[in-house]
């Protein structure tokens, strides 16, 4: 178990990993598991995790629909810069999602389209492991 972010690293998948859907490291329940292919390196994954977890604690609720999902956050500087940076991250290792930010009356909307199992991963990983509300 990583202390850091408190996860418990499944030693039966050596391979990719995702620090969104947690398929890999027990994040969610068996039935919630999906191989969304991801690219992230195993190792870099508590640390992804974390950040995550960090700016999804301040999500200020979402939507989410059969070919999309949107989160809404408060824009802030400090938290634009973040989701950027991280959006750009997820880009190269969950190329199969397209990831969007866009401004709209003081908030930040990060918007995601993938396939609805995908997505549904997502969604639950966002909403149920890093908080926030819908």
């Amino acid at each position: 178990m990583d202390e850091r972010t408190k996860i418990t690293l499944r030693s039966e998948n050596d391979g990719p990993s995702c620090a969104i859907d947690k398929s890999c490291c027990g994040g969610a329940s068996e039935a919630e598991l999906v191989d969304v292919g991801c690219t992230l390196n195993p190792a870099e994954m508590p640390e992804r995790v974390q950040r995550w977890q960090a700016l999804f604690g301040q999500m200020l609720g979402y939507e989410h629909r059969l070919d999309h999902a949107v989160f809404r956050f408060a824009q802030s500087e400090g938290l634009d810069g973040k989701l950027r940076e991280l959006v750009k991250l997820e880009q190269v290792c969950c190329a199969h999602v397209s990831w969007g930010l866009k401004m709209e009356s003081n908030q930040v909307l990060l918007t995601l389209k993938a396939e609805p199992e995908a997505l549904g991963a997502l969604v639950c990983a966002f909403t149920g492991g890093f908080g926030g509300t819908s």
